[in-house]
């Protein structure tokens, strides 16, 4: 179950959806404050070692359903469960998204100390079918900051124009992998900013490093496009299917497109063209793209030049 602290007002909305016991369970795990995480890398890579694994399949991961509005603490630790994904073993944090959002933005702050979980980012569509993979490559490591301390921070965008889309990215997973927890984040020396800070030369002192390791906090926050707003934030990672950090084969098979998604967008894009919307409808082929209709753009090209 979740550890992770958050907001009355995101509980009391999930409260009121209503839930099954299992997720009314989770939902009270929101409550609690995360426990320390371990400060040993060597026991947390032990206690992943020994963790029993908790699902056979990506559909039947615990998922905690959230609102657009979601803020909170996410920790991943041995008290999280495991899987065997396609890049390793992990401890992991799963997330059904809001479902009644248009598009908005997921922003994700991993801390960092004496360690650091390297995050992985996985989203699925509503049939649990691999959308897109964030690695190494799409976290920044960013220096502390007044309140805010080091991090390795990431942004993504969920582009949802048609709530009932069959291919909307529904759920997130939260995790690492055998390559990201083999490496090591360099910090900046909070002496060094501080003298930047100043405008005073900079120490010459050793940065300290966060060695990756399988347990860490992530703050994950959703910030919810304003009403009619599709163009509030146009921020879309360069990632694509199977380019996980920057690895270039395939870590994964590219999703399967299902004919009645291939038709939703193709009935979308003529309605938008109807309409003499061709910014629409370049959206819309855009989206299809991304959940794997190569075919659309040459679907849209072709009813330009009817026209």
């Amino acid at each position: 179950m979740p550890y992770i602290k958050t907001t009355g007002f995101a509980l009391l909305g999930l409260l009121l959806a209503g839930c099954s016991h299992d997720a009314l369970r989770r939902v009270d795990a929101l409550a609690r404050t995360p426990a320390p995480i371990a400060t040993s890398q060597s026991s947390a890579l032990a206690a992943l070692a020994a963790a029993p694994l908790c699902c056979n399949s990506l559909g039947e991961l615990p998922y905690t359903p959230i609102g657009p509005d979601f803020s909170a603490s996410v920790q991943i630790d041995r008290h999280a469960p495991a899987f065997a994904f396609a890049s390793g073993k992990s401890f992991f944090r799963a997330f059904a998204l809001p479902l009644n959002s248009r598009s908005f933005e997921i922003r994700l702050y991993s801390q960092a100390g004496d360690t650091v979980l390297a995050p992985n980012v996985m989203l699925l569509d509503s049939q649990f079918r691999v959308t897109r993979l964030l690695g190494a490559d799409d976290f920044d490591y960013v220096a502390a900051q007044g309140l805010k301390g080091d991090s390795l921070d990431a942004r993504l965008r969920v582009d949802r124009l048609y709530l009932d889309n069959p291919g909307n990215e529904s759920y997130l997973i939260l995790y690492t992998s055998d390559a990201q927890m083999a490496g090591a984040t360099v910090m900046q020396h909070p002496a060094k900013a501080y003298a930047k800070a100043r405008g005073n030369q900079t120490p010459n002192i050793p940065d300290p490093v966060a060695q990756h390791a399988p347990e860490g906090i992530i703050k994950l926050v959703l910030i919810e496009d304003q009403a009619g707003g599709q163009l509030a934030n146009s921020y879309v990672p360069p990632r694509s299917i199977g380019k996980e950090m920057g690895n270039s084969l395939p870590s994964v098979p590219a999703p399967v497109v299902l004919p009645e998604t291939q038709a939703y967008y193709r009935q979308a894009i003529d309605a938008a063209l109807a309409s003499q919307d061709l910014e629409r409808a370049l959206r819309l082929a855009d989206e299809a793209a991304r959940v794997g209709d190569a075919s659309v753009k040459a679907y849209l090209l072709e009813r330009i030049q009817i026209k």
